[in-house]
């Protein structure tokens, strides 16, 4: 594919197939995210790959993350936080409900993979490394999508779970898990949701 269509057409999937993925393409994802520029090429991430049994042994934490989040925020003011969000949900569900569906499951993913990197005492290093783990989850973002693949990056269930996934899955607490990507092909096709004009964001400084 293309690689400006790639960055125009991949959408966050929230909804999967239960098809598995070969092992030669979750290969090829992620040499794709070994590839990306790093700082010094320190290379500082590494790669979890969790299969659908882990996911479902992982979902108590996920889903009481979410539990913990709508602790501290009102529930009308969430649901129009994510009122543009193409989140699926079925007649009954609000948005709310939906995303709370899809952290306790992952939308159903056949696999997922983990992002993280040492958590430096240097600010400046720790800082680059969040950087290129973030460049490297964007590589494998892209390259999923280029294999039919839909994927989003979370980040959600660290806030409040971060200590307890990291423990469950035997990753050092010296580690900072920058993602935490379910990948899987898409059963839904999610519209773009809203994009501000970019030149809203430009400063052009010239002398």
């Amino acid at each position: 594919m293309d690689v400006q269509k790639a960055i125009e057409t991949r959408r966050s999937i929230r909804k999967f197939k239960k098809t598995p993925i070969k092992d030669d393409i979750i290969f090829k994802i992620l040499e794709a995210a070994n590839l990306a520029p790093t700082a010094g090429n320190n290379q500082p991430w590494e790669f979890m790959i969790l299969d659908r049994s882990i996911l479902e042994k992982i979902s108590k934490i996920t889903n009481q993350s979410f539990e913990d989040r709508l602790q501290q925020i009102n529930r009308s003011d969430f649901n129009e936080k994510l009122k543009n969000l193409p989140i699926p949900k079925t007649r009954k569900e609000d948005k709310v409900e939906a995303l709370n569906r899809f952290y306790k499951t992952l939308g159903g993913a056949p696999l997922a993979i983990l992002v993280y990197v040492e958590k430096e005492k240097d600010p400046w290093q720790w800082k680059n490394n969040i950087c290129d783990a973030s460049a490297a989850i964007e590589n494998l973002l892209l390259a999923a999508w280029n294999e039919g693949l839909g994927s989003c990056w979370m980040t959600g269930p660290l806030k409040t779970k971060d200590k307890q996934i990291k423990s469950y899955l035997g990753i050092p607490q010296s580690k900072e898990i920058v993602g935490i990507i379910p990948i899987g092909i898409p059963a839904h096709n999610p519209r773009m949701p809203p994009k501000v004009n970019v030149r809203s964001k430009i400063i052009w400084f010239n002398i």
